[in-house]
């Protein structure tokens, strides 16, 4: 069975560095909470109006959000792959797409309208499909790499980069309009893209030859090709649909705790501070994190402290980040780091390494999404 990319757990490549121990330290005071903790007890997985998928299904993976009340799921018998659609409320279960070979990755657009499926096939040949809402091939892309990542632009829905990966791991990079049926040639120095607007997308401009936990943050536009610095020194970088971005930097690879930087329109809006774990790597830790770009809340998993990423186990605070009202809450404390995915409005939070739970925000449930 082939594993579904769905969430990442971002370890950013970045210099070796020497670097002493760190000790345990509390948050600072700015980044204390005031509101009330919401403990998990077994009671949450009892009476939810949530209706779990039954253990026949024979589920390799959840996905992710269909819709805001319906999640797709990957089943695979022998050498057929099928995309479900389970509705949360109801249970009904409704074939969404189907093929021969093995889906090995799901992107929907911004407004959930296309998908882009990554799949193999019996041949051992590498597609692109993109389908609509119904499950029908709008466009299928074949022959350009022998692996395909898609970065949706949702300025422009029916508009995405495609990265397509060469047999020596070696990549070129494509614009795709899904609408026209076009791809067109770019050129991006990196594989890794955020967009930025509707023509503008933001890369970090690694140096091979000499390697550093930090980078220069560069925007390049699609359509004329003109390439310009935006910042000088940043770990990672990711965007969202409604003009806000995000930044991670650090003053020192000795410092405690980083920070992440949202923009406005490419203007500084707010600051948070994390605590560090500290790999001792050229792999940088960032924490897994949803958008929910209805209502503006950024949930994050935070560890309780900076500390040693292989000896800490602590646990993670489930925190949700009001972006423009500045405010915070921490929802629970999850034991383990695993990924956690919202729904389009922001009513639900999947999580777990197989997004096998689901969190119903407004009633503090805590429901298995695969029968037990």
């Amino acid at each position: 069975m082939r594993r579904v990319i769905l969430g990442i757990c971002f370890l950013f490549i970045v210099s070796a560095c020497t670097q002493t121990p760190m000790e345990s330290q509390p948050l600072p005071k700015s980044s204390e909470y005031h509101s009330i903790k919401r403990d998990v007890s077994t009671s949450f997985f009892t009476g939810s109006d949530i209706s779990p998928i039954p253990n026949e299904q024979n589920v390799a993976e959840i996905l992710g959000w269909y819709d805001a009340h319906t999640v797709l799921y990957l089943q695979e018998r022998e050498e057929r792959s099928s995309l479900v659609k389970h509705q949360l409320a109801t249970g009904e279960s409704t074939n969404f797409f189907e093929v021969d070979g093995w889906i090995t990755d799901v992107r929907p657009n911004a407004d959930y309208s296309l998908f882009a499926i990554s799949q193999v096939t019996l041949d051992n040949e590498t597609l692109l499909v993109i389908v609509d809402r119904d499950g029908t091939v709008i466009q299928t892309i074949k022959d350009y790499g022998e692996e395909y990542t898609v970065y949706w632009n949702p300025y422009k829905l029916n508009t995405f980069i495609m990265i397509a990966f060469l047999p020596n791991w070696d990549f070129e990079t494509y614009v795709v309009d899904v609408e026209e049926v076009k791809v067109r040639s770019i050129d991006l120095e990196q594989s890794y893209v955020q967009w930025i607007s509707a023509t503008d997308v933001g890369y970090l401009k690694w140096e091979e030859l000499e390697p550093d936990f930090q980078a220069p943050l560069y925007e390049v536009n699609v359509d004329s090709g003109d390439v310009k610095k935006w910042k000088d020194a940043v770990i990672a970088y990711m965007s969202f649909s409604d003009g806000l971005s995000l930044s991670v930097t650090v003053e020192s690879v000795y410092d405690l705790y980083s920070t992440y930087t949202f923009y406005d329109e490419q203007e500084p809006f707010r600051q948070i501070e994390m605590p560090i774990l500290n790999t001792y790597s050229e792999q940088w830790w960032i924490p897994y994190y949803s958008y929910d770009e209805d209502k503006g809340i950024f949930y994050y998993l935070r560890p309780q402290y900076s500390s040693d990423f292989f000896s800490y186990t602590d646990g993670f605070e489930l925190v949700a980040y009001d972006v423009q009202g500045d405010a915070e809450e921490k929802i629970t404390l999850l034991e383990r780091h695993v990924p956690i995915s919202v729904s389009p409005e922001g009513s639900f939070l999947l999580f777990g390494d197989r997004l096998e739970r689901v969190f119903d925000l407004a009633e503090g449930a805590i429901v298995p999404l695969i029968e037990e």
